[in-house]
């Protein structure tokens, strides 16, 4: 029964998907850009600009030419640079004292995820009047929000291009999200030289972060041929340019494709949404204070162990579009090289394969919570029970190597695995 109420749930979410599609923002590319956006956005009217970063990019300068591109047209500058990772409700309230207190005719986001989710929930906030807990969930934000632009400089969440923002709640222990279309940024620049300077371990986090965006919107059961086709060359370019990029940073065309290929698989989550994998990992960062691409791209190949048995077919046509396994192979041997190619790649980059920090002790409410997220919320091809979550994390954790794979957790309606699609 929950799972059926669980489904219904998604098929509604479907089809407001369909109905209210999310906007797409101006895009410009390549070396540079982001000086361009700062032209564009005075072109557009805006008399001030209250640009959101964080303290390290400042200090780093990373934001200094953006900044300077700013004044340079015309434009009336404020920093607010208090943004953390995991950026909490303090965070984003000490950021809407700042905006009203600017008199901004602007927002400019500059950073990871953290500085553009911190952004949205800022603005959402701003324009409503209410605090980011309350417009947790969909389509809360009533009001215009002032004109908001966004310039990554990491290629991993693709928040620069979907429809919410995450905000992390300490004194519950938990995320989350306010989703809203008015959240998505007017124009976004995708300017590889703001990536040049990222540590190989910071760049191996976001771009598998990226690639959980590109698998988990093309297993979702909402996925359509066009969000499929972007989180394919999502996956590809991930898979080919990040061990590049992770080893020499100042390779420019790397970081280009990189940068693109979140924006794509940002671009498919907000049509597709995600699973099981951000699922847990939502669970895990705020409890132990972990990164979240970090998070995501251990749990990606257990996750992806559990649909082996069940949704193969989809795993094995994601296998052959990235060019894995060999020809004539079956849909389950495919499926199979797919989570193992994750595996040689999270190594080749650096990324180990447990989750050392994980207790014993907390494994049962992270189960509860990651299913609670879980469940109704994202369009997941096959449903864990309780047992198939806690072995994941215990997995996850170096605590069990079988995996448990029980094709009742099926979701409910979908076809056996030989009509998979």
């Amino acid at each position: 029964m929950t799972h059926l109420i669980a489904s219904l749930r998604i098929r509604a979410l479907g089809v407001a998907v369909r109905l209210v599609p999310a906007p797409t923002p101006f895009m410009l590319t390549g070396p540079g850009s982001s000086i361009e956006l700062a032209r564009l956005i005075a072109d557009r009217g805006a008399r001030s600009v209250l640009v959101v970063t964080d303290q390290v990019l400042v200090e780093l300068e990373v934001v200094t030419p953006v900044l300077n591109a700013l004044k340079a047209a015309g434009l009336a500058v404020t920093v607010f640079s208090e943004v953390e990772p995991d950026p909490t409700i303090d965070i984003v309230m000490a950021g809407i004292e700042q905006l009203r207190a600017s008199g901004a005719t602007a927002v400019l986001a500059v950073g990871g995820g953290s500085p553009i989710d911190a952004a949205k929930a800022m603005i959402a906030c701003h324009a409503s009047g209410r605090r980011p807990q309350d417009l947790d969930g969909y389509f809360k934000v009533r009001a215009p929000v002032v004109p908001f632009f966004a310039v990554p400089t990491t290629a991993g969440s693709g928040s620069e291009v979907t429809v919410g923002a995450v905000v992390s709640d300490p004194g519950a222990g938990r995320k989350f999200t306010i989703v809203d279309n008015k959240l998505v940024p007017k124009a976004i620049a995708l300017d590889p030289n703001l990536m040049v300077g990222l540590p190989p371990h910071v760049t191996a986090a976001t771009g598998m972060d990226a690639l959980t965006h590109a698998i988990e919107s093309n297993l979702s059961t909402l996925a359509t041929p066009a969000t499929r086709a972007l989180s394919v060359a999502a996956a590809r370019a991930i898979f080919r340019d990040l061990p590049r990029a992770c080893e020499d940073g100042r390779d420019i065309a790397a970081r280009q494709s990189l940068a693109v290929a979140s924006c794509l698989a940002g671009l498919a989550i907000t049509r597709a949404s995600i699973g099981y994998v951000h699922a847990i990992a939502h669970q895990l960062g705020p409890l132990y204070h972990l990164p979240h691409g970090y998070l995501n791209a251990i749990l990606l190949p257990y996750v992806l162990d559990f649909y082996v048995d069940g949704a193969a077919s989809r795993l094995a046509e994601l296998a052959r579009a990235c060019g894995l396994g060999r020809d004539g192979e079956d849909p389950r041997s495919l499926a199979l090289s797919l989570v193992a190619a994750i595996r040689r790649l999270n190594a080749s980059v650096g990324i180990p394969p447990t989750i050392e920090q994980i207790a014993d002790a907390d494994i049962p409410e992270i189960v509860r919570r990651a299913l609670a997220e879980a469940h109704g919320t994202y369009p997941v091809p096959m449903y864990m029970s309780a047992a198939d979550c806690a072995t994941i994390v215990q997995r996850a954790a170096g605590r069990v190597m079988v995996a448990a794979t029980d094709d009742r957790s099926r979701a409910p309606g979908a076809r056996p695995e030989k009509e998979d699609i």
